[in-house]
């Protein structure tokens, strides 16, 4: 399993145990459209968050594709991440959870 893939395993299975809904995409499949992050999940609100998940090697680039999707979440009063590392992931849900 590549390492982007692992860290999306991971912080799946972290959101699954804090029994957050989630949605878990994939680029370029039939009915998904590009841009859409890898994971979906919401606020304890029902507000939209957005994870973008890309390589922990920082080889990974957010496309223009992804970028437009995670403004037009932002302008819709949701939140939009890259993720490159658990440990980030981790930032992020401290602040998120301060949020809700």
């Amino acid at each position: 399993m590549k390492e982007e893939a692992k860290l999306q395993a991971k912080i799946t299975q972290f959101l699954r145990r804090n029994d957050r809904f989630i949605i878990k995409t994939q680029g370029g499949s039939p009915g998904t459209s590009t841009g859409t992050p890898d994971i979906l999940t919401t606020y304890r609100d029902g507000r939209l968050l957005g994870l973008e998940i890309k390589r922990p090697d920082g080889k990974g680039v957010v496309s223009p594709e992804q970028k437009a999707v995670g403004q037009q979440i932002q302008r819709n009063s949701g939140l939009w991440y890259v993720i490159s590392s658990w440990e980030e992931f981790e930032g992020v849900w401290q602040d998120v959870t301060k949020l809700i």
